[in-house]
């Protein structure tokens, strides 16, 4: 087996982990919109033994509740937006059959960038969140990590690029 053959392989094992990755995100902003919907609206009270056990335990309002599940859901989208730009990418570098093209290497580049932007849009408004709620202290979203993602994705499509120019010389 080539190891042109065997990175192929590995796009396709991350191409079906990106597409469950965001399948799982799907299914958690539909269930955190649709929680913190119900809260507000009632339909799930404190009564609820479940909610009740949350605000006894947690020392949190209904508002508190319904402000922490939106923040998770604003987090679960926009890691659900990333992980499309991340299925795309291993989709059509497949299609391709190699990661090294230049339109490759230019996706690659752009999802860097998409997780920075994105990472600190996601951030803001979570931070934003917490402090609407009084729950500043509970606010555990960092955007380091997604910033040095994106970092290392712009600088892997610098190194593709680079595989792509060689390529070209053959």
């Amino acid at each position: 087996m080539s190891n042109l053959e065997k990175i192929q392989k590995g796009m396709r094992v991350l191409q079906i982990l990106s597409k469950i990755v965001l399948i799982f995100a799907i299914v958690g902003v539909a269930f955190t919109s649709i929680g913190a919907t119900l809260v507000a609206s009632d339909v799930l009270n404190m009564e609820n033994q479940f909610l009740h056990f949350l605000s006894v335990t947690a020392e949190i309002s209904k508002g508190q509740l319904v402000g922490t599940l939106t923040a998770a859901a604003v987090s679960l989208l926009f890691g659900g937006i990333i992980t499309v730009f991340v299925y795309r990418y291993f989709t059509a570098e497949l299609k391709e059959g190699t990661p090294f093209t230049n339109a490759g290497a230019d996706r690659i580049k752009w999802l860097g960038i998409m997780q920075i932007v994105l990472s600190i849009i996601s951030t803001q408004i979570v931070d934003v969140i917490y402090e609407k709620i009084g729950l500043a202290e509970w606010n555990r979203f960092d955007d380091a990590s997604h910033i040095g993602i994106g970092i290392g994705l712009i600088l892997l499509g610098m190194v593709v690029l680079y595989g792509a120019e060689l390529e070209q010389k053959k």
